[in-house]
């Protein structure tokens, strides 16, 4: 053990020391007027601070069943101490807290209530610690849990990102209720099985439970990141049938409705959700310009910041990150160094993030050196994304001297990422530099990294068809096939030539890398669309990585010979694309 745990244990431990042994049984003395209570009754506080609060209850009179679910409750949203000397060892206060108020609630017999011992799997759950919280679950007769010990665990679990254990719980739970369905919806939601979740409601919604707000806006994510804007709407639709919209304090509701429109391309419906709310907060605000910036309108997303300013709200770290990435995709280098300039004339001090936002916008534009020094000097180590973000405009610019220190560099972090060994592979091949590149692509082999598969979702008539390279698994594969074969050669009358510098580099034969190509993910989901979906409607597509250089081309061209309307959500940003021009203007 750690010297300062160790420490911290011995105080909080002394905290106990020298209190008369507990009595047989719980003191009948009223104890919720008393002022202690009241003041052990308030969170936030530091677990030592509640801890001495304990043991002067505990010096007056015995401890009740109220006493501890106080305790456990205020040790669970206890904050850091000032006096720790770091985080670690602010966390260290807390579990020894937790074991000790643990110790003295068994050892007064309080557990035999159903109130504490749900305050003290709410504490275990919040600590982190579900096997702590388990054993508690699974020690306690069946007849001393209740509909609350249930729900408890299944957030618990689904909170940690351990889905399978909540299914478990779940399926395992005597009578189920709308707090336990939310539990598991938010469950799936926060491991990004977004389909899953919008099964799971669908199911609550089959049983007659009737959903909350907490419901709607896990069903709004899920609706956002899959980009089923149809099943969004129906949200939204419910939410002002039942008169969400006019009830006070629904401004998280309608902050997940504007998330949603902007994240599937919708902009005029989220603005009028925008415009239509009575009270906004800084997350609102927040949302609605980084809609702008994803969805190409960075100028307008910069002019809502100034708006915003002058309003009176003042912008957090949030705020930043999305108006410098609006700055990012708007090419607005001069301005962005600006905001980020301003940052600490309101307050906020720039964190990672807002480092690795100013050397995106600075490599996007073309100044990789610059934008490697942003990475180099900044006073905390850089994540690896921020490096591959770099690299990604590298390989845009075709700059091989940076490339290769921060292709390097990103191997040297994910050595199991195999997307970082194709970057730094593409770069020396379009250089030229093949010894360099099959040296990237057997250290690649040696370690077994792989590439993350690339996935792309449409949504039609309330369900998402999902996509991946190649894939032969969809009903209409068939006549997918045959409408890619038919639009690549009326394409190539028109002089589309495939650009193949891009595809994986465990193909040597241009002949497969084309067909590669010609099989995209995106390219799948594309043809779905044009097969089914009426031609006054947008097609909109929703892409897990990056669109490549090729794809981004040919969804151009397909968009002027179809006349369709098509809208693609990338990793980064959306492109909207018509009569052959993207929205991003190539810049993305």
């Amino acid at each position: 053990m750690p010297a300062h745990r160790h420490r911290l244990r011995l105080r909080l431990l002394a905290a106990l020391v020298g209190l008369r042994p507990a009595a047989a049984g719980f003191s009948t003395a009223p104890s919720r007027g008393c002022p202690l209570h009241a003041a052990l009754a308030h969170r936030g506080a530091p677990a030592a601070a509640t801890l001495a609060l304990y043991s002067r209850i505990r010096a007056a009179a015995s401890p009740t069943p109220y006493t501890f679910s106080l305790l456990l409750a205020s040790l669970a949203s206890s904050s850091h101490s000032p006096r720790s000397p770091s985080p670690a060892a602010g966390r260290c206060d807390r579990l020894a807290a937790a074991g000790l108020a643990h110790a003295q609630a068994l050892k007064c017999g309080a557990l035999a209530h159903t109130v504490v011992t749900n305050c003290l799997l709410k504490l275990y759950c919040a600590l982190g610690l579900l096997p702590d919280a388990r054993r508690v679950f699974d020690t306690t007769g069946a007849a001393a849990l209740d509909a609350v010990s249930w729900n408890t665990m299944v957030s618990g679990y689904g909170k940690s990102g351990d889905l399978e254990a909540a299914r478990e719980v779940f399926a395992r739970m005597p009578e189920r209720s709308l707090v336990s369905w939310s539990a598991m919806i938010d469950a799936f939601v926060r491991v990004e099985q977004f389909g899953e979740a919008l099964r799971v409601f669908d199911r609550m919604a089959e049983e007659g439970f009737r959903p909350d707000a907490i419901v709607l806006v896990s069903v709004l994510k899920a609706c956002a990141h899959l980009g089923a804007v149809e099943r969004g709407r129906w949200v939204h639709k419910y939410l002002e049938a039942q008169g969400f919209g006019r009830r006070p304090g629904n401004v998280m509701l309608e902050t997940a409705l504007v998330d949603m429109y902007c994240k599937c391309g919708c902009m005029e419906e989220a603005w009028r959700v925008f415009d239509g709310v009575r009270s906004h907060d800084v997350v609102l605000w927040n949302a609605m310009i980084g809609g702008l910036a994803m969805n190409g309108h960075g100028k307008r997303a910069i002019e809502l910041f100034r708006r915003m300013l002058e309003t009176g709200f003042v912008p957090n770290e949030s705020t930043f990150i999305v108006v410098l990435c609006a700055c990012t995709h708007t090419g607005c280098v001069d301005e962005g160094k600006e905001i980020f300039r301003s940052m600490r004339d309101h307050g906020v001090e720039p964190r990672r993030e807002h480092y690795g936002c100013l050397a995106d916008l600075l490599g996007r534009a073309g100044l990789m050196e610059e934008a490697e020094a942003v990475l180099l000097d900044m006073p905390m180590e850089p994540h690896a994304s921020q490096w591959g973000a770099l690299m990604s405009s590298c390989l845009m610019h075709n700059n091989i001297v940076v490339g290769k220190r921060v292709g390097k560099k990103l191997i040297e972090l994910e050595p199991d990422d195999g997307g970082r060994y194709v970057l730094l592979f593409n770069l020396y091949a379009v250089n030229g530099l093949w010894e360099d590149a099959k040296a990237v692509r057997r250290m690649m082999e040696e370690r077994g990294a792989k590439k993350e598969t690339g996935l792309s979702f449409i949504e039609w008539n309330g369900l998402v068809h999902e996509f991946r390279s190649g894939d032969t698994r969809h009903p209409q594969t068939r006549l997918i096939y045959a409408l890619l074969e038919d639009m690549e050669q009326r394409l190539q009358l028109i002089g589309y030539v495939k650009d193949t510098s891009q595809v994986l580099m465990d193909m040597d034969d241009e002949e497969e890398k084309s067909s590669t190509l010609s099989y995209h993910s995106e390219r799948l989901a594309l043809a779905f669309g044009i097969l089914n979906i009426p031609h006054d409607v947008p097609i909109r597509i929703v892409k897990n990585l990056r669109v490549c250089r090729d794809c981004h081309v040919h969804a151009k061209l397909v968009s002027k010979l179809y006349q369709r309307e098509i809208i693609v959500r990338d990793r980064h940003r959306f492109h909207l694309f018509r009569d052959g021009v993207c929205s991003c203007n190539d810049y993305w």
